[in-house]
């Protein structure tokens, strides 16, 4: 098992290094764009989710799984920002709430109000339920396995000694099931967040060929990932 959990991994690498391959594409898409009432904050909040995906698989790949949980949280939590500021029915009035975020205090609450994670979201399902429902599933169980301090995520990552009644807290997980299971999600988030950027510029995506993709991104991660799982459900 261990070696087909290494192959498992050494093949997320690469899934993962095609998935920031299609994001660093999406970014040159988006490169030049005409006059924007948003003030641009959907392309910059689309680079900094690539940047937060880049920043997880870094983490993961150097054993800490459960830290790269929040940096997989801040990607999900961008892109949705960039969608809900896009598809404002009065722009700029969301991108204005955005940008005046700390100019006072009754500005920051209302930042706060309006980019609630539940707002945004509900953006995201009015457009694409089932994408949006994926990126939710991924969102949460982000947060319960370290970009919270929940205790799902922390009881993870120790390991006990009975005999002297201790226990050891973890921080690098290299080689494991926890890493595997990161290097997935921040693919998965990968695929999101090029699923959201499509609801935003889907003519720019669609010339640019993103969907088959996409298409070719879940099906290598696929082939990658289920080989571990079958192998988990042999060994069982």
């Amino acid at each position: 098992m261990p070696q087909e959990r290494q192959r498992a991994i050494d093949g997320g690498c690469d899934v993962l290094r095609r998935a920031h391959g299609l994001l660093m594409r999406i970014g040159e898409i988006l490169e030049k764009d005409p006059a924007d009432p948003n003030f641009g904050a959907p392309r910059l909040l689309v680079l900094r989710s690539h940047s937060a995906v880049l920043g997880a698989t870094r983490l993961a790949m150097s054993g800490e799984a459960f830290e790269a949980q929040i940096v997989l949280r801040t990607a999900i939590e961008q892109a949705w920002y960039a969608l809900h500021i896009a598809k404002d029915s009065a722009p700029p009035a969301r991108a204005n709430i955005w940008w005046d975020r700390n100019v006072s205090p009754q500005a920051l609450q209302a930042c706060k109000d309006e980019f609630k994670a539940r707002n945004v979201r509900r953006t995201h399902e009015a457009l694409d339920a089932a994408t949006a429902a994926a990126m939710h599933r991924l969102y949460e169980g982000a947060i319960d396995f370290g970009a919270h301090p929940n205790q799902a995520g922390v009881a993870a990552a120790l390991r006990l000694d009975r005999s002297t009644s201790t226990a050891f807290v973890g921080f690098l997980h290299a080689g494991t099931p926890a890493q595997l299971a990161v290097l997935k999600g921040a693919t998965d988030v990968a695929v999101g967040v090029v699923k959201t950027v499509g609801l935003i510029y889907p003519e720019r995506l669609r010339i640019g060929g993103v969907d088959e993709e996409v298409d070719r991104l879940v099906r290598r991660s696929a082939e990658v990932f289920g080989r571990y799982a079958q192998a988990l459900r042999r060994a069982s």
